[in-house]
C-alpha cells in the first residue's frame, strides 16, 4: 500500500516548481536572447529525477532504465524521420526535435504516474 505524505504532495507538484523556477532562470539571465534554450530544455534532468522517485514510491522500482531505452530509440526514430522527410540530418534542428520530444514523453509519463500513485492510494 502506498502511504500518503507531505513528501508526496511535493512530488506531485514538483514539475510545475521546476517549469517555474526553470523559466525563472531564463529570464534572469536571458538565455533565450543568447542561445535560444527555453524552460522545458532545462527542467528534463529534474522530471528525470522526479519520475524516478515517483515510481519507486508507486511500485517500488525504477522506470528510469526503460525510459532510457525508449529515449533511445526515440533518437533513431527522430534521425530516420529527419533523414527521409528533409532528406539530410542538420544536427542543430536534430537535437532540438529530440530534446523537446523528450520533454513531452517525460511531462506526459510523470502526469500518468501521478495518476496511477493516486489511484494506487485510493485502491
Amino acid at each position: 500500500m502506498v502511504s500518503f505524505s507531505a513528501i508526496m504532495l511535493f512530488w506531485y507538484v514538483f514539475p510545475i516548481v521546476v517549469l517555474f523556477a526553470c523559466n525563472f532562470i531564463i529570464s534572469t539571465f536571458s538565455l533565450t536572447e543568447r542561445y535560444k534554450v527555453k524552460s522545458p530544455d532545462i527542467a528534463i534532468p529534474f522530471l528525470l529525477l522526479g519520475l524516478n522517485e515517483l515510481s519507486k514510491n508507486t511500485y517500488e522500482q525504477s522506470i528510469v532504465p526503460y525510459l532510457i531505452i525508449s529515449i533511445l530509440l526515440l533518437g533513431i526514430g527522430v534521425a530516420v524521420f529527419q533523414a527521409y522527410y528533409y532528406g539530410e540530418i542538420i544536427y542543430g534542428r536534430y537535437f532540438k526535435m529530440f530534446w523537446r520530444l523528450v520533454f513531452l514523453i517525460s511531462m506526459i509519463l510523470y502526469v500518468v504516474l501521478i495518476l496511477l500513485n493516486i489511484f494506487h492510494y485510493i485502491a
